[in-house]
C-alpha cells in the first residue's frame, strides 16, 4: 500500500495532463513499473533490519530474555514487570512481515523478474537469500509457534490476503528441505559470472562457501531443537548434515555475525542500562570470577568498591562488621528480589553512602554491565550481533557427542568451544572498546581450562556443555534461554552453576518459554487461519493459554 500511496503522488501531475485512466491504472496495480531496485540493494537492506530494530533489544531483549534468563540483573532483583515483560514483546514477529520477510522474499521476485540472461547472474544471490529468511523465520517461530511461511509475502505479487499457517513441526521440515536445496544450488557452477555483491552482504561479503557452512550450522540449530520432540527424527537429520561436504562453520573467520559500524546501535533503545543499574546475576558473575574466566572483563566492569572505599565505609557502619574483603573484583546482584528480607544482604540492593578522603561518595557494592557491549552512545565503537559462531557448532557437537547422537569425541568439542568462545568475546570487547579492555593471553585460556568445573568431567559432561553454550550465547540471548528450555541447564539444582529461585509475595516464578500469541482481530482479513493456527496450537497442553508465558510451543516439551 505504501508503493500505492508513492505512486500517487509521483504520477499526479501526468495524470491530469497525459496519462489515461486505464494507463494510470496499470502502473499503480503493478508498482514495479514505477520503482525497480536492483536485487542486491534490497538484500541489503533486508539484512540491516535483522539487527537494527531498536524496540527489539529494547522491549524483547532489555526488558525481558536478558533477566528470565538470570544474566542481567536489576538493583531490586527480577520480578515484577521485568519478569512479566511488556505488552510491547515479541517485536521480531512484526518485524519479519513487514522488514525482514519481506524484503528477502521481494529479493527473490525482482531476480525472478529479470530477463533470462541477466538471470543467470544472480543464481548465487537468490540461494544465498533463502538462508537468512530461513533463519528469520526459525527465530520468530521459536517463541510463536505457528507461523504464516509458505504462503505467506504473496499480496503484492499474486493478491493473496489470507496466507495459511505451518505449524512448527511443519516448518521446521520446510526449512531444512529450503537449506538444503540452497546449498545445492551453491555447490553448483553457474553458466553466467555472477554479480559481485561483496559490498552489498553484510554478513560474508558474498562468500558462497562461508554461506554454505552457514546454512549447515543452521540446519544443525533446528534439527537440535527436537532433542525432546524427536530424538530419532532429530539423529537422522544430524547425521545427514554432518555428512554433508559443504560442512559447518569450522573457525572463528566464519562466524556468521553483523559487525555494526561506529554509528551503529547508536539510538536509547539499546542501551541495557536504561532499565536501572543492571548488573549481572550474583551467582554468574561468582562462577566466573572463582573460575579465572576472561570473558567477566567483557561482559562486566569491576565493581565500584576498591578496598580503601570498602574499608572506610565499613568502619563508618556502611557495611557489616562481620564483612570481610575477599579480593573479588566483579560482583554480581542477586536475581531473587527476595533476598532484600536477609538483613545480611541489605548492602546489595541500596546505595553505599559514606565519606571518603573527605569526600561524601555514593557507590554500588555490585558490578555494571558493560554498556558498550551492546549501545554505541559515543557513535564510535563497533558492536558485534552474533547468530551462529563456531563456538555454538563445537557446543552442539560436544552435546550431540555425550548424548551418543554421534560417535564424535564430546571433550575435544567442548574444548575446542572454549577456546572458540573466548577469541570471540575477546574481539567483540575490543571492538566494543568496554571499560578497561585487556587482550585475550593464551596463558589465560591454558589456566582457565584447568579449572574446577570447567576440566572436562564425564559425569556431569552435559551440564559443562550446557553451561558453556549459556554463557557463549551471553550476546544472543535468544539461544541462551533456548539452551535451558532444550537441555534444563543451567538451573536451579545445577552441580556447576546454579540459578536462583525466583520469587515474588513468597511464591516461585517459573521462566517464562515464550511470547504470548496474540489473537487476531476479527476485522483481520486474515482472522480465520490465525484462529486456527492459535486453536491448533492449543490441542498441545504444554501450550497453555496464547497468553500465558510460561507455556511452551511445539519444539519446548516438558
Amino acid at each position: 500500500m505504501r508503493l500505492k500511496h508513492i505512486t500517487i503522488i509521483l504520477l499526479l501531475g501526468v495524470f491530469f495532463t497525459s496519462c489515461s485512466r486505464d494507463k494510470f491504472a496499470e502502473m499503480n496495480t503493478n508498482p514495479d513499473d514505477v520503482l525497480v531496485i536492483r536485487p542486491e540493494y534490497e538484500f541489503t537492506a533486508a539484512l540491516l533490519n535483522i539487527n537494527s530494530n531498536d524496540f527489539e533489544y529494547y522491549y524483547d531483549y532489555n526488558r525481558a530474555m536478558y533477566y528470565w534468563t538470570q544474566s542481567f540483573v536489576t538493583r531490586t532483583g527480577n520480578a515484577g514487570t521485568v519478569y512479566n515483560g511488556s505488552g510491547n514483546l515479541n517485536q521480531r514477529y512484526s518485524n519479519f512481515y513487514n522488514n525482514v520477510g519481506s524484503k528477502l522474499v521481494d529479493v527473490i521476485h525482482l531476480i525472478d523478474a529479470l530477463p533470462d540472461a541477466e538471470k543467470q547472474r544472480y543464481v548465487y544471490l537468490r540461494a544465498i537469500t533463502g538462508i537468512p529468511l530461513a533463519y528469520y523465520a526459525f527465530y520468530v517461530s521459536d517463541v510463536q509457534g505457528s507461523i504464516a511461511y509458505t504462503e505467506a509475502f504473496k499480496a503484492r505479487y499474486t493478491g493473496l490476503l489470507t496466507p495459511s499457517y505451518n505449524s512448527q513441526s511443519a516448518l521446521y521440515d520446510t526449512l531444512d528441505n529450503q537449506l538444503a536445496a540452497c546449498i545445492a544450488i551453491l555447490k553448483t557452477t553457474p553458466s553466467a559470472t555472477q554479480t559481485d555483491i561483496t559490498n552489498y552482504d553484510l554478513y560474508y561479503a558474498g562468500k558462497v562457501a562461508s554461506w554454505i557452512k552457514a546454512a549447515n550450522s543452521l540446519r544443525l540449530r533446528i534439527a537440535m531443537r527436537l532433542s525432546k520432540r524427536d530424538p530419532a527424527k532429530m539423529k537422522t537429520l544430524v547425521t545427514k548434515i554432518l555428512a554433508d561436504d559443504g560442512g559447518l562453520i569450522s573457525n572463528t573467520d566464519e562466524d556468521w555475525k553483523f559487525v555494526g559500524g561506529t554509528d551503529f546501535s547508536s539510538g536509547g533503545n539499546y542501551n541495557p542500562q536504561s532499565n536501572s543499574d543492571v548488573s549481572g546475576a550474583k551467582n554468574l558473575v561468582d562462577f566466573m570470577w572463582n573460575t579465572a574466566d576472561p570473558r567477566i572483563r567483557t561482559l562486566f566492569q569491576k565493581a565500584p568498591l576498591t578496598k580503601d572505599m570498602f574499608d572506610s565505609a565499613k568502619a563508618q557502619g556502611v557495611l557489616p562488621a562481620t564483612l570481610a574483603w575477599d579480593g573479588q573484583l566483579y560482583r554480581g546482584q542477586f536475581a531473587n528480589p527476595g533476598a532484600t528480607t536477609d538483613v545480611n544482604y541489605a548492602y546489595y540492593f541500596k546505595d553505599l553512602v559514606f565519606s571518603y578522603q573527605g569526600v561524601s561518595t555514593t557507590v554500588r557494592y555490585s558490578s555494571f554491565i558493560q554498556p558498550n557491549l551492546y549501545y554505541n552512545s559515543a557513535s564510535k565503537n563497533k558492536i558485534i550481533f552474533p547468530i551462529i559462531t563456531y563456538a555454538d557448532v563445537c557446543f552442539m557437537r560436544a552435546e550431540l557427542a555425550v548424548t551418543g547422537v554421534t560417535t564424535e569425541d564430546a571433550q575435544t568439542w567442548y574444548y575446542n568451544g572454549i577456546d572458540a568462545s573466548l577469541a570471540t568475546y575477546d574481539d567483540m570487547g575490543s571492538k566494543a572498546a568496554v571499560v578497561d579492555y585487556t587482550p585475550l593471553t593464551g596463558a589465560e585460556v591454558t589456566n582457565y581450562k584447568t579449572q574446577t568445573g570447567i576440566v572436562y568431567d564425564p559425569a556431569h559432561a552435559l551440564e559443562q556443555i550446557s553451561v558453556q553454550e549459556y554463557l557463549n550465547c551471553y550476546k544472543n540471548q535468544n539461544e541462551a534461554w533456548a539452551t535451558i528450555k532444550r537441555t534444563g541447564f543451567p538451573s536451579i539444582t545445577g552441580n556447576i552453576l546454579k540459578l536462583e529461585t525466583v520469587t515474588q509475595d513468597n511464591e516461585a516464578l517459573p521462566m517464562p518459554r515464550r511470547f504470548v500469541v496474540t489473537y487476531p482481530s476479527i476485522t483481520s482479513l486474515n482472522y480465520q487461519n490465525a484462529l486456527d493456527a492459535i486453536n491448533d496450537m492449543l490441542k498441545d497442553p504444554g501450550f497453555s493459554t496464547p497468553d500465558d508465558i510460561t507455556g511452551r510451543v511445539w519444539w519446548d516439551v516438558q
